[in-house]
């Protein structure tokens, strides 16, 4: 088996400036397990454990997906925490997409994964990218105070230019992601963005 989940990968620049952020957010010194910055992606479909057989269907799903999307423009943009401030669990950075393309992109992924028998996310996509899981209770005002300070942060846009297939494997040290497929995305923009 293997556990696996389809992503966007985010530029090393991206990366820096995430990392940048979390490092001030550690000042709080507040019960968090920060993401190293360059493991941090945006996660379209959690697939879970896969039969190794399945990899060529879920490569096939993604080759059509692919085909029939075109690149798109992705700004990660504020910060804040789910499910709330006062309750926070993950400390996320947002996402903006020029028009829908980033929303039609993850349906396309997930109506693909349902074909092939994948079940279907009940959630509301809300796209983010995780920079840490709160493992406690202590110092959490201060981490508030310090993500209400930072809600303007803007990093520099990018362009979203294919899926990956990754396999995660759970390690003490933390998770180690590999790609097992990657595929262009080569579909002609929407007219009507």
């Amino acid at each position: 088996m293997v556990r696996s989940f389809i992503a966007i990968d985010l530029p090393p620049r991206l990366q820096e400036a995430l990392g940048a952020l979390a490092r001030d957010l550690q000042e709080a010194r507040a019960p968090v397990t920060w993401a190293k910055p360059e493991r941090i992606h945006l996660t379209l479909k959690f697939l879970g454990d896969v039969a190794s057989e399945r990899i060529p269907d879920i490569q096939q799903g993604l080759e059509e997906v692919a085909k029939r999307a075109a690149s798109f423009r992705l700004t990660a943009t504020g910060c804040g925490a789910f499910p709330t401030l006062q309750q926070m669990r993950v400390i996320w950075v947002g996402l903006r997409a020029d028009g829908t393309a980033l929303n039609r992109l993850q349906q396309a992924v997930e109506e693909a994964m349902a074909q092939l028998g994948y079940k279907r996310e009940q959630r509301a996509f809300k796209p983010h990218l995780t920079l840490g899981r709160v493992k406690g209770r202590h110092h959490l005002r201060l981490l508030q105070e310090l993500l209400l300070q930072r809600q303007d942060f803007t990093a520099e846009a990018f362009d979203v230019t294919e899926l990956v297939l990754y396999k995660s494997e759970l390690r003490p040290e933390g998770a180690r992601y590999t790609p097992l497929f990657r595929k262009r995305l080569t579909g002609e923009a929407a007219a009507a963005e």
